[in-house]
């Protein structure tokens, strides 16, 4: 089988990386291992799919830390505005929630999905589905993809296989194998966006519990970070996005060296220690035959207020007219910087991302062609690339796709003759 570009991965990376060599004319092959296109795409956002953030470009560059200079060219390839002006104006229109995430005014991932197949199949994008490419070699100016027992011949190739995280979905790594038959540095995979597990034991008898909104703190090696956002508590530790956030930068910590690293929680952020001072007192007057956990259930779920209440006072009850002076700053302590030992995050099995891929150095920044060998382009999570929770990392699958596809489609036109 012969074509002008064979496109490795069916997710939002290599949809977007057609659709964007499609429009300019080129051939175009999309081999998928899953029997349907988007698996993980379908899941992002709980099925909401949070498909970009609000800002400037410049915004998503410093959300994106020690990548984003990598990610500025892409960024202005398809910026998240044309992001959100590409599906309005193919009848999918988005909304912009209080923090900036950015969904489908219909809140289904699948229209998302659709959207693209529909988009990909009226420019002619043919699709394979049910194959796995299991070995890639080059032939003088052509590519050769091993696809079961036939081969697939190809003037381009663009990697979008994704990384490492929800294998179940598909993602198993392929893309970093095929990359590194061609001598191209893999940066070991971790997970990112995640779970952390705790050293200690009693967020485990919170699980399925959920904040609406905290700050984390943690430090190690002499950096220092901070999220805030909604946390939920999980069997071994804690979850949810201000965690995801933290854990994309703890993971790069926890990994190599594998010593806990402390972190305190502020669960109530909104309110200043003098504020939450009077509160309670206002609370402990007003009911002075209550325990703290019945005093506490006024600002937390009834849950953490009881272990709140055991971690000072055990088993013993004590009314709110019986709490000393001391005692109040150590609950008012506990409330706005509660200590937890981070001792590892969850297997990458659970990540929503991956940290790690493909060096961002063997790649052209302003292509997404590789700097090893001519004509072979990377898109999506197989780069080494990766943000923090609120769309940014489904925005750079539809960047670097869209820069990958009209990139390669640019380059060969003149050339391709298969």
């Amino acid at each position: 089988m012969k074509t002008e570009l064979c496109i490795i991965g069916a997710g939002p990376a290599g949809l977007t990386a057609a659709i964007f060599a499609a429009q300019q004319n080129a051939q175009v092959l999309l081999v998928e291992r899953n029997t349907t296109a988007g698996r993980k795409l379908l899941k992002t956002g709980r099925g909401r799919c949070n498909l970009t953030h609000t800002g400037s470009i410049e915004e998503f560059v410093r959300a994106y830390g020690s990548c984003g200079r990598f990610l500025k060219p892409a960024l202005y390839a398809f910026s998240p505005q044309q992001v959100r002006e590409f599906f309005h104006s193919r009848n999918v229109p988005t909304q912009e929630e209080k923090d900036g995430c950015v969904f489908p005014v219909s809140s289904k991932a699948s229209d998302i999905c659709q959207c693209l197949l529909e988009t990909a199949r009226k420019l002619g994008v043919s699709f394979l589905y049910g194959r796995r490419a299991e070995h890639m070699a080059a032939n003088h100016q052509r590519f050769e993809v091993r696809i079961d027992k036939e081969t697939i011949i190809s003037r381009a190739v663009i990697l979008a296989t994704g990384g490492a995280s929800w294998p179940m979905t598909g993602s198993t790594g392929d893309g970093y194998r095929l990359a590194a038959n061609f001598g191209h540095s893999i940066i070991a995979p971790k997970p990112a966006l995640c779970p952390l597990v705790t050293e200690e034991k009693w967020p485990g008898c919170l699980q399925g519990v959920g904040i609406p909104h905290v700050r984390i703190r943690a430090a190690a090696e002499g950096r220092r970070w901070e999220s805030e956002g909604p946390l939920m508590f999980t069997a071994d530790g804690i979850g949810g996005p201000a965690v995801f956030d933290l854990s994309r930068h703890l993971t790069d910590i926890l990994s190599p060296n594998e010593k806990p690293v402390p972190a305190h929680i502020d669960w109530l952020p909104d309110l200043d220690f003098q504020t939450l001072e009077n509160r309670l007192l206002a609370e402990m007057t007003a009911h002075p035959k209550k325990e703290p956990a019945g005093i506490l259930s006024a600002f937390l779920p009834r849950q953490l207020a009881q272990q709140m209440q055991s971690l000072l006072w055990g088993n013993e009850k004590v009314p709110a007219s019986h709490i000393s002076r001391s005692q109040r700053k150590d609950l008012l302590n506990l409330l706005k910087s509660c200590s937890l030992t981070i001792v590892k995050t969850a297997p990458i099995e659970q990540a929503t991302i991956t940290r790690g891929g493909v060096s961002r150095n063997e790649i052209d920044p302003s292509t997404m062609e590789s700097r090893l060998r001519a004509n072979l382009f990377f898109a999506g999570e197989v780069i080494d690339a990766d943000g923090p929770c609120g769309g940014y990392n489904l925005q750079i699958a539809w960047s670097t796709g869209a820069l990958a596809g009209l990139s390669a489609a640019q380059k060969n036109r003149q050339k391709w003759s298969c």
